[in-house]
């Protein structure tokens, strides 16, 4: 799909509004550089002041586009997290030149264009924050990538590059260790970018939730000291004339550091400039700031009075635990979703039976999850060994491999893993011995035609794999379903049946499976929307 205006505005939109879904979550998230509980507050009204100067703005200019957005995040923004994210989508900006199509040679200038723009606006930029994730996303990427590649693509991998980034801000950020969260603007950019890879795939916006709530997580207590956070202080300034063509932007920025100020970021936008600071003497600093123009907009708030309220309420992420994790294999995108956001999975590995994970990406996913005892679920027969392999060559983790070789089993394995179990190796067992008790079954093509198992196989039917082994092959994928259903389903006292629904399966298909379902079983049922290449449909009967 083609990146137009048109498309352009609705990634803009979709980033805004995903941002918006999770603003509260980040909100609990906000420990750094003050426990004050409004990152994901101020990322979000940053971010919707822009997206209404875009929605009221006709053109077919991306350019165009590209800088009313950007010029409505500077005057909108509000809090560190917000004039900071105004930088980023400044110099990603700058990196659309074309016009009427935003190619991902573009998108590659563009955030590489926004990571630099973005630590030029910090005095003394603090690696484990957003800064980090821009920088990690967009070098990770460029190394990574071709770009020759189509624009979704890339931006696929600058999504998971960003999460991985991520990850690792606990570990360059001590605060975020010792409270057991990842960076709370690193987060919020995640989920912007995650807005954008989701219009850019559908082809729509993402929808903002109503009644919307933060998760139930997990309390985290904060401690904290007497410390005087003093007052965050944020003005626009309307420059005059003289200084439009003159402003002295670094003398400005050393001139706050030496009146005592702490998170400086001083930006300019052709006749206005943006001061956020943390400051004692907020009266001090806004007497400095007059000489350059007129005042606009001035905001001041006790960061003190902020984070007392805020380390009452702050909350973890359950996918941040140290001491557990389990890490899974998967392929497809509603398969991720399903281990990550329902199964509560720390870390889900890209792979499956054509394309099986390398012993290093086990190692990668570990140190990224960082965490005392690490599960991990193969899914597949072929990826067993290498999981075991990474588990003998780690060496600060305790790792154990369950033997899943399947997602039904990986499904049912990380169902039984009980987290107020205080032995790893009893929980090992009961994920272990959970997998005895589903039954496993796939549908995929014949890609030739030979004999298997002994059994006589033509290109282009449907295959019912059952427990490893072909156990028919029609031409009718629905047949195909039957025949596996009906033999799983007697060979056990079942009681659920899920299916996992590919990215090349039929709705009517689906359908008819679960017509003869309702029929001839007395079972419950359940579908996920898995999006798993190669097999339309994957059965688990427990």
């Amino acid at each position: 799909m083609k990146i137009d205006a048109k498309l352009f505005k609705i990634m803009l939109i979709s980033a805004a509004n995903n941002l918006y879904n999770y603003h509260l979550e980040i909100d609990k998230l906000n420990v750094f550089p003050v426990p004050d509980g409004d990152t994901g507050t101020n990322m979000n009204l940053t971010m919707e002041n822009a997206t209404k100067e875009i929605k009221k703005y006709e053109t077919s200019s991306i350019t165009e586009i590209a800088n009313v957005f950007s010029r409505g995040l500077i005057m909108g923004a509000r809090g560190n997290s917000g004039v900071i994210l105004s930088q980023i989508f400044r110099g990603f900006s700058k990196g659309l030149v074309h016009e009427e199509f935003i190619s991902t040679s573009d998108l590659l200038k563009a955030w590489t264009y926004a990571k630099q723009v973005a630590y030029k606006a910090v005095m003394k930029p603090v690696e484990g924050t957003i800064l980090t994730v821009i920088r990690l996303a967009i070098d990770d990427t460029k190394l990574e990538t071709k770009e020759t590649i189509l624009p979704l693509k890339f931006m696929d991998k600058f999504l998971e590059n960003a999460n991985n980034a991520l990850a690792q801000t606990p570990n360059l950020l001590p605060i975020l260790k010792e409270v057991g969260v990842v960076d709370s603007g690193g987060f919020g950019l995640v989920k912007i970018i995650e807005g954008m890879v989701y219009s850019l795939e559908k082809g729509k916006e993402i929808k903002k939730k109503k009644n919307l709530v933060a998760s139930d997580n997990k309390e985290v207590v904060i401690k904290l000291d007497d410390e005087n956070f003093g007052y965050c202080t944020e003005t626009i300034v309307i420059l005059s004339e003289m200084k439009q063509k003159n402003f002295p932007l670094e003398k400005v920025r050393f001139s706050l550091e030496e009146q005592g100020c702490k998170s400086i970021v001083v930006v300019q936008d052709q006749d206005i400039f943006k001061v956020h600071v943390h400051s004692l003497m907020p009266g001090q600093i806004l007497v400095y700031l007059q000489q350059f123009g007129d005042f606009q907009k001035v905001k001041i708030e006790n960061m003190g009075l902020q984070a007392k309220k805020h380390s009452t309420e702050i909350k973890e992420l359950r996918s941040l635990n140290n001491s557990w994790a389990i890490i899974t294999v998967a392929a497809g995108k509603g398969l991720a979703k399903y281990f990550m956001n329902d199964l509560q999975a720390s870390y889900v590995v890209n792979g499956g039976q054509t394309m099986n994970p390398s012993t290093d990406d086990f190692l990668k996913a570990i140190e990224l999850v960082d965490a005392k005892d690490v599960y991990i679920l193969p899914n597949n027969s072929n990826i067993i060994s290498t999981a075991q392999q990474a588990a003998k060559l780690e060496k600060k983790s305790n790792v154990y491999v369950i033997p899943t070789t399947s997602i039904p089993e990986g499904m049912l394995s990380i169902l039984s893993f009980n987290k107020e179990e205080k032995s790893a190796k009893k929980n090992f067992n009961n994920m272990k011995n959970a997998i005895k008790k589903i039954v496993s079954a796939r549908i995929t093509n014949a890609v030739r035609t030979t004999t298997i198992d002994g059994v006589a196989v033509k290109e282009g039917n449907y295959l019912g794999i059952l427990d490893k082994k072909i156990y028919t092959q029609e031409a009718d994928l629905v047949l195909v379903a039957k025949k596996l259903l009906s033999k799983m389903i007697s060979k056990s006292s079942s009681q659920l049946v899920t299916i996992f629904i590919g990215e090349d399966a039929k709705r009517q298909d689906l359908r008819l499976i679960e017509k003869y379902i309702d029929e001839n079983f007395d079972v419950e049922y359940e579908k996920i929307e898995g999006e798993q290449p190669v097999y339309p449909f994957i059965f688990g009967v427990e």
